[in-house]
């Protein structure tokens, strides 16, 4: 086991898997849905894919990551809240501690550096109860930021057909976090411990590959605070594509002259943030929450009725790199 450290992001907020999910029209989701044969059936047959545009797939030891902090009343605390009872809830509304996230720098197969490549990881605690009766996941994304190429790797009961093995390798350490390394790539275990993804992932992380909230950025780079731990890539123009996913639904609503679009795509946060009632007003924009609530109401409003039926509002897609 590696020294812990002391910090996601989905990201890595929340990476794809969000409970009760939905598609791009509010239905119901259909597991497997992606285009047949595109994405292949084990996370090992998904790393081998993969490999040209993101290099070697790390293996996650939980005990490097970063704690997410949970706070009450601008306290961290370190014993688990009431739902909702805490100043930054995730996604869900818990206000569970333990989980970490991290970030890695992509490598080659002959292990030379890929700068270009980032990975995000989250280990999601939901307590230690609730890890011995075999609920946790670990999960990662990994991102080229030239190419916009981009992978999900999900823990196995992201589908709800499955049970998630990934237990049996994980536990809490002295501090109450979750720890523990997961079989990497070359492991015949790693099909045990990941699936590839069985949904749309864009479902949720539509406009980029990484989504950030308060609860997952309150993890700071340790030898950077000033950035959270989940990588800041996204911009109005920057790539991003799934490999094996190229039906994926990556649109976003656009507004010209619209103050949510000037810095990144904006996608739909009622897809994930609604879940526990978070009000985007009140973290966006990042340095002036509220500041910007009238343009926010027109992409909702944009959302809601479509931009078939919504003037000056239009569809667009992430760009993808010509050259990769």
């Amino acid at each position: 086991m590696k020294k812990p450290q002391v910090v996601f992001a989905l990201f890595v907020s929340a990476l794809c898997t969000i409970g009760e999910r939905g598609n791009n029209t509010g239905g119901s989701i259909v597991y497997g849905a992606q285009s047949e044969g595109a994405i292949p059936a084990t996370a090992s047959q998904y790393a081998r894919l993969v490999r040209s545009e993101l290099g070697v797939v790390p293996t996650i030891d939980c005990g490097d990551g970063v704690r997410i902090p949970i706070q009450v009343n601008g306290v961290e605390v370190f014993e688990d809240q009431e739902r909702g009872q805490c100043d930054n809830p995730d996604f869900k509304g818990s206000c569970r501690v333990g989980s970490r996230v991290g970030r890695l720098e992509g490598t080659n197969m002959d292990g030379t550096a890929r700068p270009d490549v980032v990975w995000a990881y989250l280990c999601r605690s939901q307590g230690a109860e609730a890890l011995a009766q075999g609920v946790a996941s670990v999960q990662m994304i990994g991102h080229n930021t030239r190419t916009g190429a981009t992978a999900f790797f999900e823990a196995p009961d992201a589908d709800p057909t499955n049970t998630n093995d990934q237990t049996a390798y994980l536990r809490f350490d002295e501090n109450g976090l979750l720890d523990g390394e997961l079989p990497g790539p070359e492991d015949s275990d790693f099909d045990i411990a990941f699936i590839p993804p069985p949904i749309q992932c864009s479902q949720c992380h539509q406009a980029d590959p990484f989504i950030h909230d308060p609860w997952i950025d309150g993890a700071r780079l340790p030898g950077d605070p000033s950035q959270p731990v989940i990588p800041q890539v996204a911009s109005p123009n920057s790539p991003y594509y799934i490999i094996g996913g190229p039906d994926w639904d990556r649109r976003t609503v656009h507004i010209e002259g619209n103050g949510c679009v000037m810095c990144h795509r904006a996608p739909d946060p009622e897809r994930f943030l609604g879940i526990a009632g978070h009000d985007v007003n009140t973290f966006m924009p990042p340095n002036a929450p509220g500041s910007m609530t009238a343009d926010y109401a027109a992409i909702r409003a944009c959302y809601d009725n479509g931009p078939e039926a919504t003037s000056g509002c239009d569809w667009v897609e992430p760009p993808v790199a010509t050259s990769r």
